[in-house]
């Protein structure tokens, strides 16, 4: 499925193999791609690669031209993503301070990644700021509650009724109520595949074990409006 889209968020984007340093006294656009093939870069207008900034504001532009990657940017206040199966442009309106931020492609983090510095070695005195742990919405090896129908609606939570936006890696149960025979439930991504069919109407209960990346939950006929997505970080 290809999408196209662009978005404002606070957060940031980036990476490079050699780089520049850029002055940020005004607000500075810079310029993010992932794939089509196993790359991820940042660069600036000029198309220099970036790997070094002054703190201050910038706008942040991502290409992202393939289904099967993402980027992914975190440092000092930033936790940011682009759905792996989305393809097109977002654009993040980010304030960068002092430390260090890194990007990967989720699905290929070993292979697609980078850094970027922000402010002079001198400046941050050799330390660099520790990105906030992001809270998970539920345990290791908890109970997930997976619903599509009767109507146009999809949606995991726990079974507190909380919608389920961060997971860590590992295993987790699954009950599945599929209330349609027009619908059906689908996981995907990060190493899980599971779905049921669409004219079954009941309750399933799935093991599913799960890998850092983006879990895509869905309905297959209607995937566009029917989709919910969770980052495993």
């Amino acid at each position: 499925m290809r999408r196209t889209f662009v978005i404002v968020a606070s957060s940031l984007v980036t990476l490079a193999v050699a780089g520049i340093a850029i002055a940020a006294t005004t607000p500075t656009t810079l310029f993010g791609t992932v794939g089509p093939g196993f790359s991820i870069t940042l660069r600036d207008a000029q198309g220099n690669a970036v790997t070094r900034v002054e703190p201050g504001e910038f706008e942040v532009e991502v290409d992202d031209r393939s289904e099967e990657h993402n980027f992914h940017l975190s440092g000092p206040g930033v936790d940011v993503s682009t759905d792996v199966d989305a393809v097109g442009k977002q654009t993040f309106k980010v304030t960068l301070a002092n430390g260090r931020y890194t990007f990967v492609c989720d699905p290929h983090s070993s292979r697609m990644r980078g850094e970027l510095t922000v402010g002079a070695g001198s400046g941050s005195g050799g330390v660099t700021t520790p990105t906030p742990p992001v809270k998970a919405t539920a345990p290791v090896g908890g109970r997930l509650s997976l619903t599509v129908g009767p109507g146009f609606t999809i949606s995991l939570k726990t079974l507190t009724g909380r919608k389920v936006t961060v997971l860590r890696p590992g295993a987790y149960t699954f009950t599945v109520r599929d209330r349609s025979k027009n619908h059906n439930a689908r996981v995907r991504g990060a190493t899980a595949t599971r779905a049921t069919g669409v004219g079954f109407v009941g309750t399933r209960t799935w093991r599913v074990v799960l890998r850092k990346g983006t879990l895509v939950i869905q309905c297959d006929p209607h995937k566009a409006t029917m989709r919910q997505t969770v980052r495993v970080t």
